[in-house]
């Protein structure tokens, strides 16, 4: 393979999503953290879906990106500015073009977001307040540099991303029983909504914790509350938020024999609770 094999997508073309746990996931579990991810915010993943992510670790925060591609080499546009640097910089860098924005520490790629039109003040502190990045240099990037910066990459860079593939026959199967899964509990949130006091208080039983937490997720999703920290050692611990108590109780009232509850509080205008999941 040469640099000329490598697709060079525009990050415009990735789907992003971001989630904040309280540590690196382990090598062995990243894959259901990623596609449980995923699917849990309706995107639905093709076979010739390529996964990639960074973990930005001032942060715990986890970006991930999807790109759908059926070339086996690919790179995505924000990759190219490493020939910005002539030697290893232990600084943080924010280059910023009109469609994304890529910040670089140590002179690599660390993760890269679309521009929405923000001016430079807003995406400084846009990535001070949620990754607890301090940016040391800021550069602007026009259309005739990245055509630059394309070229020298190309020419000199044979490196591609390492991504995740969805494994198409298990996938596949297990989207299908999560449709008839989320079908039955449309229904009961449904019959619960106009008969208050007919609550469901059995214990749901899942096959593994994967299962669980794709259906925690979705069910937060209902209620509209914020998944805030996910941690998985032995069992699923998270956090999640809601400016509406009630929310909560909804939410408790559905799962309360799967939950064990550690704490909930109040911050400002905000509800916390912390729980683990039980199978």
């Amino acid at each position: 393979m040469t640099s000329s094999d490598i697709f060079l997508i525009s990050p415009n073309l990735c789907k992003n999503l971001s989630i904040q746990t309280s540590e690196k996931i382990k090598p062995q579990n990243i894959y259901n953290f990623l596609t449980t991810l995923i699917q849990s915010n309706d995107i639905t993943l093709d076979i010739n879906d390529k996964i990639f992510y960074h973990f930005i670790c001032e942060s715990n925060i986890y970006e991930i990106y999807i790109i759908n591609t059926t070339n086996e080499y690919i790179q995505t546009q924000a990759s190219i500015y490493n020939s910005h640097y002539t030697s290893t910089i232990n600084d943080i860098d924010l280059f910023i073009t009109n469609d994304y924005f890529a910040v670089y520490k140590d002179s690599k790629l660390y993760f890269f977001k679309e521009n929405k039109n923000y001016q430079i003040e807003d995406i400084l502190s846009f990535v001070n307040h949620k990754y607890k990045i301090d940016i040391n240099n800021t550069i602007i990037i026009n259309k005739n540099q990245i055509v630059e910066y394309e070229n020298i990459f190309i020419e000199k860079n044979n490196k591609y991303i390492k991504f995740i593939k969805p494994i198409e026959t298990k996938f596949y199967l297990y989207y299908i029983i999560y449709l008839v899964i989320l079908v039955i509990i449309l229904i009961i949130y449904e019959i619960n909504i106009k008969k208050p006091k007919k609550i469901i208080s059995n214990k749901i039983v899942y096959q593994t914790n994967k299962d669980i937490l794709f259906d925690i997720v979705k069910i937060a999703n209902i209620y509209k509350l914020q998944i805030q920290k996910l941690q998985y050692k032995d069992k699923y611990k998270l956090q999640i938020v809601s400016t509406n108590k009630k929310n909560f109780n909804k939410f408790l009232s559905y799962y309360k024999d799967n939950i064990n509850i550690k704490n909930i509080y109040k911050v400002k205008n905000k509800y916390i609770l912390e729980f683990e999941l039980e199978q």
